[in-house]
Order: structure tokens, then C-alpha cells, then sequence
């Protein structure tokens, strides 16, 4: 049961990792361009996904609080350990 508490967490927080350094990248500069449909033109989404995913962003942290209560936001572990 305890690796299953831990598994979730380090789920939790590594989505929401990743949903920060897409936010970063997009904040940084970084464009998003979708089609309609094939052979359509491109349009700039960029602020609509900045959004999007901020909101993620703010849903996952929150998500991991009520269920990791005990644990702090800045908690992150290491994504990798060296041994």
C-alpha cells in the first residue's frame, strides 16, 4: 500500500512538472500553431494553451494537497537518483 501512496505522489508531481516546464517554454516565447483540418491554415493558440495549462497546472497541485496533505508544494524528489 505505501508503494502505491508513493507511486501516485511521484505521478502527481511529475505531471505537474511537466505541465510547468511547457508553461515556462510557453512564457519564454515559445508558440503553439494548430490547423482546423488538414491542408488548412495554421492559427496561433499560444495564449489559450498558456492558459490551459496553468489551470492544469493549478488542478494538479491542488489535487496532490488534498491527497498528500502532509507534503509541502516545494516537496518535489529528484526525478532521478543517483546510486
Amino acid at each position: 500500500m505505501q508503494a502505491r501512496y508513493e507511486d501516485r505522489y511521484v505521478e502527481l508531481t511529475t505531471r505537474l512538472r511537466s505541465v510547468e516546464a511547457f508553461c515556462d517554454f510557453l512564457a519564454q516565447g515559445g508558440t503553439v500553431r494548430v490547423a482546423e483540418k488538414d491542408g488548412s491554415a495554421f492559427s496561433e493558440v499560444t495564449s489559450v494553451m498558456l492558459s490551459r495549462q496553468r489551470s492544469e497546472a493549478e488542478a494538479i497541485r491542488r489535487m496532490r494537497r488534498s491527497l498528500f496533505p502532509d507534503r509541502g508544494d516545494d516537496d518535489f524528489p529528484p526525478l532521478y537518483s543517483s546510486h
